[in-house]
């Protein structure tokens, strides 16, 4: 059978496609259990075809981890800008469905993922993805009308990273942790977050 010749925009559409898929398989069953042979599947490409646009599964993962930055960003926004909130609703809206990221599709790695793929990564691909996460935090802060000099978007990132991963994590990969006041425990870290994010904000004014 010949192989199938694809344009410029097919590429690109399939290419959109594998980081749409796996933002979604690492929401809904973690990296560990989204294979390349699953996300072909889903796709409806071959694995050859696969290669072809990233080396590994873990090249794909960066891609798609920067893809759905874009639209965590429109998403804060949004929330923002909705004159039904206020600004601390918002927030806790935001950092809330980010931290249940099964529910709302936002891929959050586990701690094993983040060290498979970190061990699969070159020392520059590595580097290269903390400069975008930093840049990303700084513009989150900024639509949450925070200057970086007030909060530094590593410490941000941390924070917020900590409390959606640990969330992720109870009970498989923490059974010591109470699962039943998980979202209780959740609740807690986003206000105490937020309080300080407020705090450093009325002193912008």
């Amino acid at each position: 059978m010949a192989r199938k010749a694809y344009s410029d925009e097919e590429r690109a559409q399939v290419k959109e496609a594998l980081m749409v898929t796996m933002i979604r398989c690492i929401a809904d069953r973690g990296l560990i259990h989204s294979s390349i042979d699953v996300l072909c599947r889903k796709v409806g490409i071959s694995k050859t075809f696969f290669y072809s646009f990233f080396s590994s599964k873990e090249e794909l993962v960066l891609h798609a981890l920067r893809y759905q930055q874009p639209r965590l960003l429109d998403y804060a926004r949004q929330l923002i800008e909705d004159p039904a909130l206020s600004w601390r609703a918002g927030v806790e809206i935001f950092l809330k469905n980010c931290c249940y990221g099964a529910k709302s599709g936002v891929a959050v790695l586990s701690i094993e993922e983040e060290q498979q793929a970190r061990r699969c990564l070159s020392e520059e691909n590595f580097q290269a993805f903390r400069q975008d996460q930093v840049s990303f935090y700084g513009k989150l802060l900024s639509i949450f009308g925070l200057p970086t000099d007030g909060i530094d978007p590593r410490l941000f990132g941390n924070l917020a990273l900590a409390m959606m991963m640990v969330h992720k994590a109870i009970p498989d990969t923490m059974p010591f942790l109470f699962p039943e006041v998980a979202e209780d425990m959740v609740d807690f870290q986003v206000r105490a977050l937020v309080d300080e994010m407020e705090r450093v904000k009325e002193n912008v004014r």
